[in-house]
């Protein structure tokens, strides 16, 4: 299996939960070319699974992920993830858009959110990272 080529950078402004999982998808096959590096409090070593979720974004949202590369940055551990189906991608990907347009809406008053949230797509959404999805 080789690494992914490239990676979705996480924002660290939204926190993700992560935890690890007892055994491995059943949908295991070979790694697609785009993943996910994001900063974690802790360790978790190559090989393991986890599953993500963004609890301030979405309560039932959730994503398998492979670690495939943890490195020791100062204070944090910065994780590099795959992803084995395209259907985890996809979630990845669309997990990734909902942080970027949550922190696009914090830069404008509330009552300005959803505005927020259409101009972002309409000016962002086709110029972020798909990789073939």
């Amino acid at each position: 299996m080789h690494n992914p080529q490239r990676y979705l950078q996480h924002p660290d402004q939204i926190e993700l939960r992560l935890l690890p999982l007892d055994k491995a998808p059943s949908d295991c096959t070979s790694l697609l070319p785009l993943g996910l590096s994001l900063k974690a409090p802790g360790p978790h070593p190559s090989g393991e699974w986890l599953r993500i979720s963004a609890p301030a974004l979405s309560s039932d949202f959730c994503i398998n992920a492979l670690v495939t590369e943890c490195t020791h940055e100062g204070d944090h551990y910065t994780l590099k993830l795959a992803f084995l189906t395209q259907e985890q991608l996809f979630r990845a990907r669309m997990l990734e858009q909902m942080c970027q347009i949550t922190l696009y809406q914090r830069k404008a008053p509330a009552e300005e959110s959803e505005k927020r949230a259409l101009e972002w797509i309409a000016h962002q959404a086709a110029h972020f990272p798909s990789n073939g999805l």
